[in-house]
Protein backbone atom coordinates (compact mmCIF):
# COMPACT_ATOMS: atom_id res chain seq x y z
CA UNK A 1 0.00 0.00 0.00
CA UNK A 2 1.36 3.71 -1.15
CA UNK A 3 0.76 6.71 0.88
CA UNK A 4 0.46 9.72 -0.63
CA UNK A 5 0.38 12.67 1.92
CA UNK A 6 0.19 16.16 0.76
CA UNK A 7 0.59 19.55 2.50
CA UNK A 8 -0.67 22.97 0.56
CA UNK A 9 1.05 25.97 1.36
CA UNK A 10 -1.66 29.19 0.03
CA UNK A 11 0.05 31.79 -1.76
CA UNK A 12 0.52 34.83 0.37
CA UNK A 13 -1.08 37.18 2.53
CA UNK A 14 -4.14 34.70 2.40
CA UNK A 15 -7.63 35.63 2.19
CA UNK A 16 -10.53 33.43 3.75
CA UNK A 17 -11.97 33.87 0.60
CA UNK A 18 -9.73 31.76 -1.06
CA UNK A 19 -8.83 29.75 1.51
CA UNK A 20 -12.23 28.30 1.67
CA UNK A 21 -12.40 28.52 -1.65
CA UNK A 22 -9.36 26.29 -2.26
CA UNK A 23 -10.33 23.80 0.15
CA UNK A 24 -13.76 23.06 -1.02
CA UNK A 25 -12.38 22.32 -4.21
CA UNK A 26 -9.75 19.92 -2.57
CA UNK A 27 -12.62 18.26 -0.64
CA UNK A 28 -14.38 17.56 -4.01
CA UNK A 29 -11.75 16.60 -5.92
CA UNK A 30 -10.72 13.84 -2.88
CA UNK A 31 -14.71 12.77 -2.93
CA UNK A 32 -13.79 11.06 -6.21
CA UNK A 33 -9.95 10.59 -6.78
CA UNK A 34 -9.50 8.72 -9.35
CA UNK A 35 -7.33 5.31 -8.65
CA UNK A 36 -7.57 5.71 -4.40
CA UNK A 37 -7.79 2.51 -2.33
CA UNK A 38 -10.27 4.85 -0.39
CA UNK A 39 -11.11 8.25 -0.31
CA UNK A 40 -8.60 10.86 0.29
CA UNK A 41 -8.90 12.86 3.84
CA UNK A 42 -8.35 16.37 3.42
CA UNK A 43 -7.66 18.13 6.54
CA UNK A 44 -7.99 21.67 7.41
CA UNK A 45 -4.84 23.54 9.70
CA UNK A 46 -6.63 24.75 12.87
CA UNK A 47 -4.69 27.94 12.99
CA UNK A 48 -3.23 27.48 16.39
CA UNK A 49 0.41 28.42 15.08
CA UNK A 50 1.25 32.36 14.37
CA UNK A 51 1.87 32.92 10.75
CA UNK A 52 5.29 31.72 9.64
CA UNK A 53 7.22 29.69 7.27
CA UNK A 54 5.72 26.21 8.43
CA UNK A 55 2.35 27.09 8.07
CA UNK A 56 0.07 24.84 5.79
CA UNK A 57 -3.57 25.76 5.16
CA UNK A 58 -3.90 21.95 5.12
CA UNK A 59 -3.62 18.02 3.62
CA UNK A 60 -4.31 15.43 1.45
CA UNK A 61 -3.69 11.80 2.90
CA UNK A 62 -4.66 9.65 0.02
CA UNK A 63 -3.69 5.64 -0.11
CA UNK A 64 -3.54 3.50 -3.10
CA UNK A 65 -2.86 -0.24 -3.72
CA UNK A 66 0.53 -0.19 -5.64
CA UNK A 67 2.62 1.94 -7.11
CA UNK A 68 1.12 1.47 -10.62
CA UNK A 69 -2.43 3.22 -9.31
CA UNK A 70 -0.47 5.55 -7.71
CA UNK A 71 1.11 6.59 -11.15
CA UNK A 72 -2.19 6.32 -12.63
CA UNK A 73 -3.58 8.72 -10.21
CA UNK A 74 -0.57 11.22 -10.94
CA UNK A 75 -1.80 10.87 -15.17
CA UNK A 76 -5.47 10.82 -14.80
CA UNK A 77 -7.13 14.11 -16.17
CA UNK A 78 -8.79 14.72 -12.66
CA UNK A 79 -5.73 14.83 -10.97
CA UNK A 80 -3.85 17.04 -13.76
CA UNK A 81 -6.80 19.50 -13.93
CA UNK A 82 -6.34 20.19 -9.71
CA UNK A 83 -2.89 20.55 -10.53
CA UNK A 84 -3.07 22.93 -13.44
CA UNK A 85 -6.40 24.57 -12.52
CA UNK A 86 -6.20 24.42 -8.74
CA UNK A 87 -2.54 24.21 -6.90
CA UNK A 88 -1.18 26.58 -9.28
CA UNK A 89 -3.04 29.56 -9.40
CA UNK A 90 -3.88 29.43 -5.42
CA UNK A 91 -0.35 27.74 -4.07
CA UNK A 92 2.83 29.10 -3.24
CA UNK A 93 3.81 26.01 -2.66
CA UNK A 94 3.16 22.15 -2.36
CA UNK A 95 5.02 19.28 -0.61
CA UNK A 96 4.40 15.64 -1.48
CA UNK A 97 5.34 12.70 0.36
CA UNK A 98 4.86 9.12 -0.68
CA UNK A 99 5.46 5.99 1.72
CA UNK A 100 4.85 1.88 2.12
CA UNK A 101 2.41 1.34 4.34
Amino acid sequence: MIQHTVLFRLNRPVDEGTRTGFLAALTEFAASAPFAATPPQVLIDLELRPEGRSVSEGQMVAQFASVEDFRSYLADPLHVALVNDVLVPNCEAWLSVQAEI
